[in-house]
């Protein structure tokens, strides 16, 4: 096909795409930085990405430039918008379309203008160059909507579904004397003495313990049981957050491997500290 030619006698800006890759491991979200290994902001963290080619979309040119400095192979990115203020890049008149995405954590490696590639937790992040802290608050809003839309928990649950469990959190003796736990075995099944685990239409999830740490491998259990029951919907209350004196910052990461799975809803407040 014969090269097109272009002519334009007006200024015109530069396009650019970044991507803002989400990584999902056992403990918590993480997002895909690059550090610059050219100027401007050489030896800097931003995001992967780079200039749109006259003969590719705007979609193309980001997985182009994912994979070549992160080698990372994606191609179902979702579009955040547009970012155009008019001193976002040292270099000249600059616009970026930027995507975002999640996938699970992997091997990563910086080539092309990547002196290297890292995963960093998202409360844990470098300092960002150009304008890529405003484009990460975009796509964290973005992931935000897309994965809490109709899975949050009600703060008041008087009924269930045929196929919604109620997970609430309990203490090992299963003793359900007060909080979720006193209205899982008024209401939905939950058996006095049985502490962990499925019991009629409820979970339960032991927080009464220890520290933190303890009730981990109990949520990484239930993630485990639920990933086995796509045939039900769970409802996890703010375990661990009442009674037992835990804040939902200390919770909340806690179910960062059950983000990505529809049939477990979150309270609002678990979405907002994960994400």
């Amino acid at each position: 096909m014969e090269k097109q030619q272009f002519t334009y006698d007006y200024p015109r800006p530069a396009v650019t795409t970044d991507c803002v890759v989400f990584g999902l491991d056992e403990s918590t979200l993480k997002v895909l930085l690059i550090e610059r290994g050219k100027e401007p902001f050489k030896g800097c963290w931003a995001f992967p990405g780079g200039f749109l080619n006259m003969d590719e979309t705007a979609e193309q040119c980001a997985a182009r430039e994912l994979k070549e400095e992160t080698g990372l192979d994606l191609h179902d990115m979702k579009q955040i918008g547009a970012f155009s203020d008019v001193n976002r890049d040292p270099r000249g008149r600059v616009i970026t379309i930027a995507f975002y995405a999640l996938t699970t954590v992997s091997a990563v490696q910086g080539s092309d203008d990547a002196a290297q590639a890292k995963w960093f937790a998202l409360n844990n992040l470098p300092q960002l160059t150009f304008d890529h802290d405003h484009i990460l608050r975009e796509a964290r809003m973005k992931l935000h909507e897309e994965l809490s839309k109709g899975r949050i928990t009600p703060e008041r649950i008087t009924s269930l579904g045929w196929n919604e469990i109620f997970v609430f959190g309990s203490n090992l003796e299963g003793a359900h004397g007060g909080g979720a736990a006193r209205i899982a075995v008024e209401k939905f099944g939950a058996i006095w003495g049985q502490g962990v685990g499925l019991q009629g239409k409820s979970y339960g999830i032991p927080t009464m313990q220890g520290g933190v740490e303890t009730i981990k491998p109990y949520v990484d259990e239930f993630i485990a049981f639920a990933k086995q029951h796509h045939e039900l919907t769970f409802l996890v209350t703010r375990i661990g957050c009442g009674i037992a004196g835990f804040t939902t910052e200390e919770i909340a990461p806690l179910f960062a491997a059950a983000i990505n799975e529809k049939h477990i809803h979150l309270p609002l407040d678990f979405w907002t500290k994960l994400i």
